[in-house]
């Protein structure tokens, strides 16, 4: 049976590796809708119109490989409407219990944990490292981020968005289409279409069913005004996905809950402490001056710094 990742860009080629490693598939082709390379990674690259007149709903199963929820809805919804059918793409070393249900299309990456008697819906992204406790529901199109942890009877809705290093608390609700900002602690249930930012969470407006990366003040408006990112230059979602690109590829390779991480844990020594400040420098166009730098010992207050530095 071959392999249909909907998606070419970074997501594709990670979901690329864990085909590989499970070596499940006869074979991987790539949709990409831009059509901007015909080959990547050893695979066919084609559009959807290609891909659908080549391949008949009975020789592949897919898996969308991109991260925004509303277009992996979109994707999900164009192949299913064709007659395409979803695969489950787990990478070996994530563990799902046996009584769990893991719906078709659903891709869970390195490291994961899915407790007894969940339920994961359709298309749904688990993100390196993330827990799902037990008889967690999680709805359809959902993505949950690195290092994220859902605890046990809590009940996600479709189409949500958990960022990296976020803690939902047992026995809550988080409704259709709302967002999860990175690291926020979530203790209350949270209604439809809201953003939810900070420890101990709050609601920092609504979603609009716009996608992550391009919603633009409203959470940032409703957050203190020493928080709000920067005019014109990256709204507070985009700086805290940026943030997180950077410090994961500072320390690449190690197992680490990036809320808990701080300084002296294993794999922080001063030479990757200071490659940190110099890629964060690099990367979001600022400076560090002095004893600043001691301030990204944790995740948490290195992201606020960063975002401080840009209001500034």
């Amino acid at each position: 049976m071959l392999l249909a990742l909907y998606g070419a860009g970074a997501m594709g080629r990670e979901f690329k590796y864990m085909a590989d490693n499970s070596a499940q598939w006869d074979g991987i082709v790539f949709i990409d809708d831009q059509g901007k390379n015909e080959e990547l990674l050893g695979c066919r690259v084609m559009d959807y119109q290609a891909f659908s007149e080549r391949y008949t709903p009975d020789q592949v199963r897919f898996v969308v490989a991109i991260g925004e929820p509303v277009f992996r809805l979109r994707a999900f919804g164009k192949m299913k409407r064709a007659g395409y059918q979803g695969a489950v793409l787990c990478d070996p070393s994530a563990y799902i219990s046996p009584d769990a249900e893991v719906g078709e299309g659903t891709a869970i990456c390195r490291g994961s944990y899915i407790g007894s008697l969940a339920r994961i819906g359709r298309n749904v992204y688990i993100s390196t490292g993330a827990a799902v406790g037990h008889d967690a529901v999680i709805g359809d199109h959902t993505r949950l981020g690195v290092y994220s942890f859902t605890g046990g009877h809590v009940r996600i809705g479709e189409n949500v968005f958990i960022g990296a290093g976020a803690m939902l608390r047992d026995r809550i609700q988080v409704g259709n289409g709302s967002i999860v900002a990175i690291g926020a602690a979530v203790f209350d249930s949270v209604p439809e279409h809201v953003t939810m930012i900070g420890n101990p969470a709050r609601a920092a407006g609504e979603t609009d069913g716009r996608a992550v990366y391009q919603v633009q003040t409203q959470a940032a408006a409703a957050a203190p005004a020493a928080e709000a990112p920067a005019q014109g230059v990256l709204t507070r979602t985009q700086v805290a996905e940026k943030y997180w690109e950077v410090f994961e590829s500072c320390f690449e390779g190690i197992d680490f809950n990036p809320v808990t991480f701080h300084f002296h844990d294993d794999g922080w020594d001063s030479v990757s402490h200071m490659k940190l400040a110099a890629e964060l420098e690099k990367a979001f166009g600022i400076h560090f001056k002095g004893r600043e730098i001691m301030r990204l010992n944790t995740f948490g207050s290195g992201l606020e710094l960063v975002r401080k530095k840009l209001c500034n």
